[in-house]
């Protein structure tokens, strides 16, 4: 790899002791698949008119030996997607009500009071709904009265 870029003033010698002394733990392929991107250009942010430091080719070489351990496993399956349930007539009329209860509330500043009356149901949202003079329509009338 290294004879690959313009020669430094260093000692070859010793640049090659310190590649081997750090690199110890490291695969071997690892560092071969390191010398050979660098090599290649194939290094990102790499500058190709200069051999890379002893740090920027440790870098690399560490982060192939990480991948290395997950090669030739099979791919995991693609996700399955939920089929996409319609909301059922009387959950499209609760969230007929919520969206202009969410706008008031912003409106007035109490999301705090939205909340609450979220949490104890739907009579709880239409009586803040009238107070608040949110239209409600008939379909929630109803559902509450069979509720009740």
């Amino acid at each position: 790899m290294l004879n690959s870029f313009p020669q430094t003033s260093g000692n070859p010698d010793l640049t090659m002791q310190t590649y081997e002394a750090v690199l110890a733990g490291v695969a071997p392929q690892a560092v071969v698949e390191a010398a050979q991107r660098f090599t290649t250009g194939a290094v990102a942010g790499q500058n190709g008119s200069f051999a890379p430091s002893v740090a920027e080719f440790v870098r690399e070489a560490r982060r192939i030996a990480e991948i290395m351990p997950h090669r030739g496993r099979k791919a995991l399956p693609v996700p399955g997607r939920a089929p996409r349930r319609e909301p059922r007539p009387d959950e499209r009329a609760r969230m007929c009500l919520k969206l202009p209860l969410l706008q008031a509330a912003i409106r007035n500043g109490r999301a705090d009071l939205l909340a609450e009356a979220s949490r104890h149901g739907l009579d709880e949202l239409v009586a803040l709904a009238q107070s608040w003079r949110v239209p409600v329509s008939e379909q929630i009338l109803t559902q509450l009265k069979r509720a009740q």
